[in-house]
């Protein structure tokens, strides 16, 4: 059964800044009165359509764009690497400038961050399976370069970005070594200063 929560919460939010009834915020949209009234009588579990909410959006600009200042207000852009980041060969990072949303509380509570101080990426490939699997989309701490405290960092080798394991080679200052936690794929060294580390990765989101 459809869980119609949502709907009621909406309508009644237009109905107590318009003062209508449900069926008079119907009308007004353009729908039949039973569109909203059957929701919010508890009798079935209706729901909306997107058509009537994009019917109710026409009818009710002011409503929705309280709503979506609301959510501009909990959110924070920040900027997405536009190509993918690699675990195997790496993207490019060429593509248009964008953005996505990241809760601001998350940012400025937990994180203590600015949006500069960050950027999103998605993963491809299965070198860092299972830490990272292929399509997450990764946040990184673009303040946290140094591999000093091993550990999983987005970075720059040459060729592209990829997710890899950073760690400093004992014995052989300046240099560094990088890997996978897959371990079919092969371990290097590199000189510190023929890669750039972009920063460490500290949220994942992933589809289930």
């Amino acid at each position: 059964m459809a869980d119609n929560t949502k709907d009621k919460e909406l309508i009644s939010r237009i109905a107590e800044a318009t003062g209508l009834s449900a069926s008079a915020i119907a009308v007004r949209a353009g729908m039949a009165a039973s569109t909203l009234t059957r929701i919010m009588s508890d009798r079935g579990a209706w729901s909306l359509k997107p058509a009537s909410i994009a019917a109710l959006r026409e009818a009710f600009p002011e409503v929705f764009e309280r709503e979506d200042d609301a959510i501009r207000s909990a959110y924070i852009e920040v900027e997405v690497l536009p190509s993918y980041a690699g675990m195997g060969g790496g993207g490019t990072g060429e593509g248009d400038r964008v953005t996505t949303l990241v809760p601001r509380q998350f940012i400025e509570e937990k994180l203590r961050a600015r949006p500069s101080d960050l950027i999103m990426i998605q993963a491809r490939g299965d070198s860092m399976a299972p830490e990272f699997l292929h399509g997450d989309q990764i946040l990184i701490d673009r303040r946290d370069t140094s591999p000093a405290q091993p550990g999983s960092f987005c970075l720059w080798d040459g060729d592209g970005y990829v997710v890899k394991l950073v760690e400093r080679c004992p014995g052989k200052r300046g240099w560094l070594r990088i890997f996978s936690r897959n371990e079919i794929y092969t371990p290097y060294e590199v000189e510190a200063d023929e890669v750039r580390i972009m920063g460490r990765p500290v949220w994942v989101g992933r589809e289930l």
